[in-house]
């Protein structure tokens, strides 16, 4: 099997303590994996050493690492998107968060499905989160799955690898946690192939995540229900 060319992209917010031990494997998984990569680190104005942290790791892993900062943060979402817009050098894009909540070696599961499938995404059988993060997962991918018939198990499990074919061919709006609902949806409208390869998800141990704030939350459901009055008016 070839070995694709890879643009790997992870935003990063209290992610001091993280970054040293993500991006080493990352650089090992890729230099082993990838004919040729690049990696980007989007550090999202985060108010701890992070920022010290990225351009450390960039200096010490020099060319294949950029950073790209935020002077203020944008959210998950607005990180996200910088990181799709920027990461453009190679035929796929591969991202998962900074935060340590997944093994990329669990990379070598994805890996036999590229280039069959236009988006590979790993989902989570068991998802290390408080019970009431659970609830809010699973009720958003019920919601999400019932109102735009998307067929796909686990929405915001962040372990995917998208093709920069099928990526250039869409736009993106969101700049809140609706981003990843909105990129699959977009995908599945345009008879993208996508394909689901469980993967291992485990708890933070450093930094503190913001998932479950309530800004966070109505964010998200106001930009759904845009999305779905904008998208339910072009089908009248």
């Amino acid at each position: 099997m070839k070995k694709p060319s890879i643009s790997f992209f992870c935003p990063a917010y209290f992610d001091e303590k993280n970054l040293p031990i993500l991006i080493p494997i990352v650089v090992e998984v890729l230099r082993k994996n990838a004919s040729e990569f690049e990696i980007i680190i989007v550090e999202d104005g985060s108010p701890d050493n992070t920022k010290e942290v990225a351009d450390m790791l960039a200096e010490k892993y020099k060319p294949y690492i950029k950073v790209v900062h935020h002077t203020k943060n944008t959210g998950y979402g607005g990180a996200l998107k910088k990181g799709f817009n920027i990461a453009k050098k190679y035929e796929y894009v591969f991202f998962t968060d900074g935060d340590n909540q997944y093994d990329v070696r669990e990379f070598s599961r994805l890996l036999p499905y590229i280039g069959a499938y236009d988006a590979v995404l790993g989902y989570r059988t068991k998802r290390a989160l408080t019970m009431m993060r659970n609830i809010q997962t699973r009720v958003f991918n019920w919601i999400i799955r019932s109102l735009f018939s998307l067929r796909v198990k686990d929405i915001n499990c962040s372990m995917k690898v998208i093709s920069r074919k099928a990526l250039n061919s869409i736009s993106l709006d969101s700049d809140g946690s609706f981003i990843e609902a909105e990129l699959l949806i977009k995908l599945q409208d345009k008879g993208y192939k996508i394909k689901e390869v469980e993967v291992t998800h485990y708890p933070r141990v450093f930094g503190k995540a913001s998932g479950g704030d309530r800004k966070l939350i109505f964010k998200t459901i106001s930009e759904m229900m845009q999305f779905y009055k904008h998208r339910n008016s072009r089908n009248i």
